[in-house]
C-alpha cells in the first residue's frame, strides 16, 4: 500500500513543480504565438489551432500572449509578414512592436490522416458470434468488418522559442496521434493538434 501513495505523492509534486515554474517563468512576461503551416491544413482548422495555441499559452505559462490582431497590427506596422519563413530583423521587429519577452514559432510539420485494418478485431467479433445461427451471422459480420478497420489522425510540430533580439532559446519537436475507441468516426487532426500543442507548452514552461 505504502508504494502506490509514494507513485501517487511523486506524481502531485512533479505537477505542482511544472504549475510552479510555468508561472515563475511567465509571470509579468509578454509572449507573442506564431502557428505556420508547413503542411496542408484547412484553413478553418489553422485558425482554431491558433486560437487553442494562445490559450494554451496563457494558460501554462502564466504569461500575457499577443492577441491575433496585435500580431496582424505589427506585421503591417513593420512590413513584415509571417510566412514559412522569417528573417532575424523581421522577429526583432515584431518583438519591438509588441514589446514581447519571447516569440514562440509553432511550425506544423505533419498533418495526417490514416486508414489501416485490423483483421483480427474482425475475427474476434465473428468468433464471438459464431453460436449465433446462420441468419444473425450474415447480419453481424459487415460490423465485424468494420470494427477492423481503424483511423489515425497524427500531427507533428516544431516549437523553437526566440528572444527579442532573434536567437534561438528553445527548441522542441512533438508528434502526437488522436486514435480514441471509435477512430473510425470521431479521431481527428486538430485533437491531435492540441494534444502536440499542449506537450510543445509544458516543454517550453520547464524548459525556460
Amino acid at each position: 500500500m505504502s508504494r502506490p501513495k509514494s507513485i501517487a505523492l511523486i506524481a502531485i509534486v512533479g505537477s505542482l513543480l511544472v504549475v510552479l515554474t510555468a508561472i515563475c517563468w511567465g509571470q509579468g512576461q509578454k509572449v507573442a504565438v506564431i502557428v505556420q503551416a508547413a503542411a496542408p491544413i484547412p484553413a478553418s482548422d489553422l485558425e482554431l489551432i491558433k486560437n487553442y495555441a494562445n490559450q494554451r499559452c496563457a494558460i501554462v505559462t502564466g504569461a500575457s500572449v499577443a492577441s491575433q490582431g496585435e500580431l496582424m497590427y505589427a506585421q503591417r506596422l513593420n512590413r513584415t509578414y509571417i510566412g514559412n519563413s522569417m528573417t532575424v530583423e523581421g522577429l526583432q521587429r515584431i518583438a519591438a512592436s509588441l514589446n514581447a519577452d519571447h516569440i514562440v514559432i509553432l511550425r506544423v510539420v505533419r498533418w495526417e490522416k490514416q486508414l489501416s485494418y485490423k483483421p483480427e478485431r474482425s475475427l474476434l467479433l465473428l468468433g464471438a458470434t459464431s453460436f449465433l445461427n446462420s441468419s444473425l451471422q450474415i447480419l453481424i459480420s459487415p460490423l465485424g468488418l468494420l470494427l477492423g478497420i481503424e483511423k489515425e489522425a497524427t500531427v507533428g510540430i516544431f516549437a523553437t522559442v526566440y528572444n527579442p533580439r532573434g536567437d534561438v532559446e528553445f527548441t522542441t519537436s512533438v508528434t502526437f496521434e488522436d486514435q480514441p475507441l471509435f477512430s473510425l468516426l470521431t479521431a481527428d487532426p486538430v485533437e491531435a493538434a492540441k494534444g502536440a500543442i499542449d506537450s510543445a507548452m509544458y516543454q517550453l514552461a520547464v524548459a525556460l
